[in-house]
């Protein structure tokens, strides 16, 4: 008989490339591979390239060091769910460490403030850190950009987007306003420092204007995308420019841009001049059938375009995709005035169509999604919330159009339609087999058909029916499926639906219950023992449980990493600590 082979003898690089395999989300199963030898121990840690610090951690331990030490190869570190007394003293442990020396992209969002002293200490241990994020930041002003433009040079992406200041009169009339908030002052400092600069994110920084804009296309010779969305005072003739001399400029976003209706030349010295961008976002703004024939004129080789909230001529837009065939990612939400025969008019053009967003577009029927199923064969995510999908069922442009199975469908969100039947889902569904994620929330005309979808599309991971009161299970047959995210907050789940879910989805991760009112104790109890992937649950608001079953789950599914139970009070910060050191979160959102 030949031998059992002994698969401790495999190579750590095969080891590796099986792990690596696992999935989208392999990092996630590192903690139960982990458990079975010393040596996947070893080898799981050294694949983890990102790690998030939550703020109860870092107090169970009083330090980072021990969580962050045994990933030699960490790459991305989050900090933003730390609080600022812990953040100030967990950056300077990292600058004291060796896992400074690898680290590359940095987030300190959500911050009342920037910890400058530590950030500086950061910055000379090491210089290899090319991201880093800071927003949401409560104080942010110029001479945090001068700190960060001189300990970190070396930069490519940046995020200073929606700092939490609120702009007030007194504000604007200081005489140094750059003391409290962002100005173009500081921007330039900025832009001075950081010649290898790639992307930016300065969105809602009120004070900002052309000027910033100039600064950067100047000094930056290597940007490729920025964003500056809500940034109020930012005119056209900023865009302009930096379309003028922005040679390596990729991708443009925006929004509420004042002047849009400028329509000097975009056409200009390919040397200097902006030849590549393929990502223009323009939202929330008015614009001229000639700024977009200019945009067309240039020849910009454009893949993505945003258009939501904007108001512009239909004639004008077709003419301008009609242009661009080769677009791969369009966003025209919120408009109200798109009718199913202008969409259908669209999808003829659009080959290359890969994910659209029509969400609040309240004329579009089932017509255009049919449209745009039969004609765009690439096409693998839509999303039509707040349509009129489901209302004219009758109508002969939806009898015109008969669902064609296209194989790349692989995301819906038809979320927030009060018209669709169950019907009519279920005729969109069957055009698209291979569906992986479906969002029906707030479909209030959804029942029975969940069962017969799942069906039809056996590789749906991701399903969300909340706000489905009408929806009491996801199908009573015993068949297996492959569903992970299971979001049914305020659903009509009831112990029967749960005790379904619980014995199908053995591949479950992740299940939201809040505010269900017919599933108990029982019930609960069977999933979380059946699921022995599951890793988030949220029973807030679920008035049939009881408040000693959050210590029972937490010693029951080992698995379990963040737990919001029926009511927050009914656990004490010692008992949350406790279940802290077990490995579970257990929060209030």
């Amino acid at each position: 008989m030949e031998p059992e082979p002994n698969f401790e003898e495999l190579p750590d690089e095969i080891w590796e490339l099986i792990l690596n395999r696992l999935g989208d989300d392999h990092h996630s199963q590192f903690d139960s591979i982990s458990l079975v030898s010393k040596r996947l121990l070893s080898l799981t840690d050294c694949l983890r390239l990102h790690f998030t610090v939550v703020d109860q951690s870092y107090i169970t331990h009083g330090t980072i060091y021990p969580l962050i030490s045994r990933f030699v190869n960490l790459k991305t570190l989050d900090l933003s769910k730390l609080k600022y007394i812990n953040l100030e003293a967990a950056i300077s442990e990292i600058a004291r460490s060796s896992v400074a020396m690898n680290l590359q992209v940095i987030d300190i969002s959500n911050q009342i403030s920037l910890p400058i002293e530590s950030l500086k200490e950061l910055g000379q241990s090491n210089r290899k850190i090319k991201v880093l994020r800071c927003a949401y930041v409560g104080k942010l002003r110029d001479q945090d950009l001068i700190t960060i433009a001189k300990f970190y040079p070396d930069l490519e992406e940046l995020d200073i987007s929606y700092p939490l200041h609120k702009l007030a009169i007194a504000v604007v009339g200081s005489c140094d306003l750059g003391k409290t908030m962002i100005t173009d002052a500081g921007i330039e400092h900025l832009s001075s420092g950081l010649k290898n600069l790639i992307k930016i994110n300065v969105s809602m920084n009120p004070l900002l204007t052309d000027k910033s804009l100039v600064s950067l296309s100047s000094n930056c010779l290597r940007l490729q995308e920025i964003l500056f969305e809500k940034s109020v005072m930012i005119t056209m003739e900023g865009v302009l420019f930096m379309l003028h001399n922005s040679p390596s400029l990729r991708s443009i976003s925006a929004c509420l841009i004042a002047n849009i209706y400028k329509t000097d030349s975009i056409v200009m010295n390919p040397a200097t001049s902006c030849r590549h961008l393929s990502n223009l976002c323009l939202k929330d703004s008015s614009i001229s059938n000639e700024l977009l024939n200019s945009i067309v004129e240039a020849r910009f080789p454009l893949k993505s375009v945003c258009l939501s909230s904007c108001s512009y001529s239909l004639d004008g837009l077709s003419n301008f995709l009609s242009a661009y065939p080769s677009i791969r990612f369009l966003d025209l939400s919120n408009n109200k005035f798109f009718r199913d025969g202008f969409i259908i008019s669209l999808s003829q053009c659009l080959h290359d169509l890969v994910s659209v967003k029509l969400n609040f577009c309240t004329k579009l029927t089932r017509a255009s999604l049919l449209a745009l199923f039969n004609k765009c064969l690439f096409l693998e995510n839509v999303e039509m919330e707040h349509t009129n999908l489901g209302k004219n069922e009758n109508s002969i442009l939806i009898r015109a159009n008969h669902p064609r199975t296209n194989l790349s469908i692989k995301s819906l969100n038809l979320g927030l339609n009060s018209h669709l039947s169950d019907e009519c889902l279920l005729k969109i569904n069957s055009a698209c087999p291979k569906l992986k994620r479906l969002d029906v929330n707030s479909c209030i005309g959804i029942t029975w058909s969940i069962g017969e979808i799942l069906k039809i599309c056996p590789e749906v991971e991701h399903l969300s029916i909340q706000n489905c009161g009408g929806v009491m299970n996801i199908g009573l047959k015993m068949e297996p499926l492959r569903l992970k995210k299971l979001y049914m907050a305020r659903s009509g789940v009831n112990d029967q639906g749960l005790g379904v879910i619980a014995a199908r989805c053995n591949e479950l991760v992740k299940i939201d219950l809040e505010g269900c009112r017919f599933v108990t104790i029982s019930a609960v109890k069977f999933m979380v023992k059946k699921c022995e992937k599951l890793r988030e649950i949220n029973l807030m608001g679920c008035p049939n449980l009881h408040v000693f079953i959050v210590e029972w789950l937490v010693h029951t599914r080992p698995s379990l990493r963040k737990l919001i139970p029926p009511s927050y009070a009914v656990t004490t910060e010692n008992q949350r600590q406790l279940m802290l050191r077990r490995g579970c979160k257990v929060c209030a959102k």
